[in-house]
């Protein structure tokens, strides 16, 4: 029976604490104000919608207080939004002490690099490359929803002399065979979010400053359209030429595949309507605001804005100044986000000391 602390009372946190609960002690941390510990309950519950059954568990402390959460447990679970973490990471890292487990869920949005101090207070740092389900709250602090749930996770440490400890680890309180990968670039540059979302969005508002509100919006997924699939293609296509570079200089990012591989397509046509077909993202609703006119307009507040542009698409950017390589697709849609939030880019590799292939190879390959 292992200690475990979850960071992040939301969907996939409150998920986690009752998963893990069944044969761990767990403490959920909660971020106050915005998560009140008095409508969470030690007893929650899970409905996994694919077997139709329930899971119980009970969840051994539950607190919003960090430093109680931090030294409750050997592994410390992240599930913050990746906009939370250069604030956290600060206030966070102190608060470890050595052989601690920092865990990213998942590991990108720059979370190895925000917490990168916890490494010289011999701590671990583990990534998972996607999460292992669709998490949804149905009743806060008392019942979520799960779907979806893949058949094995991915994941990567650093150091990478961790990955098979944590990998152990991880198969372990999941139940899910877990496969470590060649390191943890196989984790932050991964295709899901930082060019599924941010292209879709710019595909439905690219016309947001003309045209400023809407009568109707499309679902997502279930609507996605041929034109969201054709630029994700290309987006794609422009991180698989960075990553083509890092392969070429010993980095080996092999364990992601190209997004018409994944959706098990051929083309931009076949991908579309295996988007609109996934049962666990059906539902799901464009990010919208109705304003004073009764119409609806883009609600540049949702994580799909404020996590996946400035933490997912522009540190993909930054990785293609280091290594030189142009993706002009990435830059046009990151452009058009910072353009009609009048928001500036805020991530650089250069923050974090590095600055070309050489450094790069330095912090992801020992």
């Amino acid at each position: 029976m292992s200690k475990i602390t979850i960071l992040g009372g939301g969907n996939m946190g409150s998920l986690l604490s009752v998963k893990f609960s069944q044969n761990n002690d767990v403490c959920l941390f909660l971020n106050s104000p915005y998560e009140k510990i008095e409508f969470y309950k030690n007893n929650m519950r899970v409905f996994n919608e694919d077997t139709n059954t329930y899971i119980y568990g009970k969840i051994r402390c539950i607190t919003d207080n960090l430093e109680e959460a931090i030294n409750f447990g050997e592994w410390i679970f992240v599930t913050f939004p990746s906009f939370l973490f250069e604030g956290f990471s600060k206030k966070i890292v102190p608060l470890l002490h050595h052989g601690q487990h920092l865990v990213g869920v998942p590991g990108s949005g720059g979370f190895e690099l925000f917490f990168k101090n916890a490494l010289d207070k011999g701590c671990s740092i583990t990534g998972l490359q996607r999460v292992h389900s669709v998490a949804r709250i149905i009743t806060r602090g008392e019942e979520v929803r799960e779907s979806g749930v893949r058949k094995n996770i991915r994941c990567a440490s650093i150091p990478n002399s961790f990955n098979k400890e944590a990998s152990n680890f991880l198969s372990e309180v999941y139940s899910i065979p877990t496969i470590s990968l060649d390191n943890y670039l196989n984790v932050t540059l991964v295709n899901s979010n930082p060019i599924l979302h941010t292209s879709r969005l710019f595909s439905i508002f690219k016309d947001v400053i003309q045209k400023k509100e809407y009568d109707k919006l499309p679902f997502f997924y279930e609507e996605w359209d041929l034109e969201s699939s054709i630029l994700l293609e290309k987006m794609d296509e422009e991180l698989f030429s960075m990553i083509n570079v890092l392969n070429r200089n010993g980095l080996v990012v092999n364990s992601i595949s190209t997004l018409l591989e994944h959706y098990e397509s051929k083309n931009a046509d076949e991908m579309t309507k295996k988007l609109n077909s996934i049962n666990s993202l059906k539902g799901l609703k464009t990010p919208y605001l109705i304003n004073a006119n009764g119409k609806m307009e883009p609600d540049y507040n949702s994580r799909y804005f404020t996590a996946d542009f400035p933490f997912g698409l522009d540190i993909l950017l930054s990785f293609s100044h280091v290594l030189n390589i142009p993706c002009l697709n990435m830059k046009m849609v990151s452009d058009w986000y910072h353009s009609v939030t009048t928001s500036f880019k805020i991530f650089s590799l250069s923050d974090f000391k590095i600055m070309n292939i050489e450094d790069l190879i330095n912090f992801y390959k020992d």
